[in-house]
């Protein structure tokens, strides 16, 4: 188990599918606190789950060498596969593509490192992930017993107001006074700087593969922390993190490098026939 606490240091939006009159709200998941269902506002597992996969897949096929025409299809279905999980295809079960190529598949799991730590699909095949991924839960009164870690901070103090406008452009040029142009007020609820995250990632792999994939994992971590967004409107200011993890175990990202740099040439291969097989 790797267990963080990540720590806000501008606002952050994670927006969910309700909205209050015109203010977007942030995601919430209900728990129950004092006997009581009650709406937590909450950063989701998918959302850190997606980041650390593109970080890493984006690093392996760099230290891998291993270029993409993304104006091929057949490039743009492996793409989707490594950096979005893929998808499932139904199939006829007499045609070929319904037979499972166990062989490609072991080398996928063997080789493609991304995509043996977080899954996917491709074709008729699933590949299961190896880590487990946990909500970004704040560090609130609601929810000390569900992490374990105390405050006397209610998620309510943690939850700040942000907004923006925009303009109708194309108004603009047609109006004689740009004043005239209409401009739209966007309301959206934030975690305020400052608010702290409890996080955990699992990892379920063999004592064999454990050094390999615990490292794996550690490079996509140290990547995200290269990179510390989390969320929407990175672009403006929003979803910069502090991350700040607890290794059951030393450990660097230097098997994982070395597993590349021996491999190149069979990860070029195993790509090269898995795209081929979508």
């Amino acid at each position: 188990m790797v267990r963080g606490i990540l720590t806000a240091l501008s606002p952050v939006f994670h927006g969910g599918s309700e909205k209050t009159g015109s203010v977007v709200l942030l995601n919430r998941l209900k728990f129950i606190v004092d006997g009581k269902p009650t709406d937590v506002p909450i950063i989701s597992g998918n959302q850190i789950r997606g980041r650390l996969r593109r970080l890493l897949t984006a690093d392996f096929l760099e230290l891998a060498g291993y270029k993409m025409d993304l104006g091929q299809k057949s490039y743009q279905k492996l793409y989707h596969t490594l950096f979005a999980g893929g998808v499932l295809e139904a199939v006829e079960e007499e045609s070929e593509s319904a037979v499972v190529d166990l062989n490609l598949k072991f080398r996928v799991v063997k080789h493609i490192l991304p995509l043996r730590l977080f899954g996917g699909s491709y074709a008729n095949q699933m590949i299961e992930g190896r880590v487990l991924v946990g909500h970004m839960l704040p560090v609130c009164r609601e929810l000390r017993d569900y992490i374990g870690v105390d405050s006397d901070i209610s998620f309510y103090q943690l939850i700040a107001r942000a907004f923006q406008t925009r303009r109708d452009e194309l108004r603009v040029a047609r109006a004689e006074d740009e004043e005239q142009a209409v401009q739209a007020l966007v309301e959206y609820e934030c975690f305020a700087p400052g608010t702290k995250f409890y996080h955990e990632i699992r990892l379920e792999t063999s004592r064999e593969e454990e050094l390999l994939d615990l490292s794996t994992l550690y490079r996509a971590v140290e990547l995200w922390k290269e990179n510390p967004f989390i969320g929407g409107k990175s672009s403006v200011g929003f979803g910069k993190l502090k991350i700040e993890y607890e290794w059951p175990k030393p450990v660097d990202s230097k098997p994982y490098m070395e597993f590349v740099e021996k491999n190149k040439d069979e990860i070029v291969k195993v790509l090269d026939e898995l795209r081929e097989a979508l």
